[in-house]
């Protein structure tokens, strides 16, 4: 029996999903918290499997109490999230601070139709429950932001609205920065945010190849991972935009809600998703283009994450003569998009994690 701790300080909402999750015979909840005070008691009091976190709580938010679970009575987490600018922002940080997954709510702070979600929420809470999670350190300061800026010189557009590069001129500077022999690609879920922060902490300022990476997650949530990526590691660090370059150095992450295609003129083509089954942003779809416009000169990578995504995008860069990277089983949060993939023959090397960038950088150079 798999013990639920339900967090929310809406009454109803911690209603309706204690009717969600023991809808499960394999589920039970044990309690409820409305604030995140109440919840750090009952998750040293009732020891749950499982905790069901809300994000906006007086007294204490969800997002202090991810940090004091996770440094204290270290406890698998599923953020009940709201698809706000502030619930997606504070939901990545929660991820990174050691959250396993998230839920959005369809309709704001108090989702009457979160049933709708119930398959997706027992799935989670039984996948999260079997998750090893380690003590995490408490951050009493903020991580300092790494200082970066597009030089003047670089041929990006820097007037566009939000700051991001889009399209530029095709001057003589933005040539050289097409001077790049390989293009990486990387494909994530279930704990992929910790994945890529490690990998890209790895990287010089100065990499030499454009990086595209396809993260499951809905829109917003996108938007606010690069940003916090793009905060802290060396790289620019950007959601991707319908008609924009890539550059060397620069990591382009695929936006919530649409595929992402490379062009033959190494623009980024974005398409809204269907209701296909299959997940938007798709590994697949960013992998097989990418292999197509760049053949052997693409290195993939497969990371954490639940399902098969990114298995016909990792054989399709390996028929091309690419090279091909998965994470280990030990390393890997949920290791099932690893897992199909290496089981599907088209693996070069398996590492853990911490190795990962090493091999990256191995392989660029091998293949110069």
């Amino acid at each position: 029996m798999i013990k639920v701790l339900v967090v929310d300080d809406s009454g109803l909402m911690v209603k309706l999903l204690t009717e969600i999750i023991t809808t499960d015979p394999e589920l039970r909840v044990v309690g409820a918290a409305s604030h995140g005070y109440d919840a750090v008691r009952k998750a040293q009091s009732l020891h749950p499997d499982v905790i069901t976190m809300d994000v906006n709580m007086p007294r204490m938010d969800g997002l202090t109490a991810v940090e004091q679970i996770m440094s204290t009575i270290p406890t698998p987490i599923i953020m009940i999230s709201s698809l706000t600018q502030e619930g997606a922002a504070a939901t990545i940080q929660a991820l990174d601070w050691g959250a396993i997954d998230f839920v959005p709510k369809p309709s704001g702070y108090v989702s009457l139709d979160i049933k709708d979600l119930s398959t997706e929420i027992i799935a989670k809470i039984k996948l999260a429950a079997k998750i090893r999670v380690v003590r995490t350190v408490k951050r009493s300061t903020p991580v300092p932001p790494v200082i970066k800026k597009w030089p003047e010189t670089s041929g990006f557009d820097l007037r566009t609205s939000d700051g991001y590069p889009i399209l530029s001129v095709p001057t003589q500077t933005t040539k050289k920065k097409h001077h790049y022999a390989k293009v990486i690609a990387i494909g994530c879920s279930t704990g992929g945010p910790i994945a890529l922060n490690e990998i890209l902490l790895g990287f010089p300022a100065d990499f030499p190849a454009p990086i595209l990476v396809v993260q499951h997650m809905p829109e917003r949530f996108t938007e606010k991972l690069a940003e916090l990526l793009d905060h802290r590691v060396a790289l620019r660090v950007v959601e991707a935009k319908e008609g924009m370059e890539i550059h060397k150095g620069v990591v382009y992450i695929a936006p919530g809600a649409y595929h992402m295609r490379i062009r033959g003129n190494r623009t980024i083509a974005l398409q809204q998703g269907e209701a296909t089954g299959i997940p938007c942003p798709s590994v697949d779809v960013m992998m097989k283009s990418v292999a197509e416009v760049f053949g052997e000169n693409v290195i993939g990578v497969i990371l954490t994450g639940m399902g098969n995504d990114g298995v016909a995008g990792m054989n399709a860069i390996k028929d091309m003569k690419g090279i091909t990277i998965a994470q280990d089983e030990e390393t890997s949060l949920v290791f099932g998009m690893p897992k199909m993939a290496i089981e599907s023959g088209c693996i070069d090397s398996i590492v853990p994690l911490s190795l990962v960038p090493e091999e990256i950088m191995n392989s660029l150079r091998e293949k110069q």
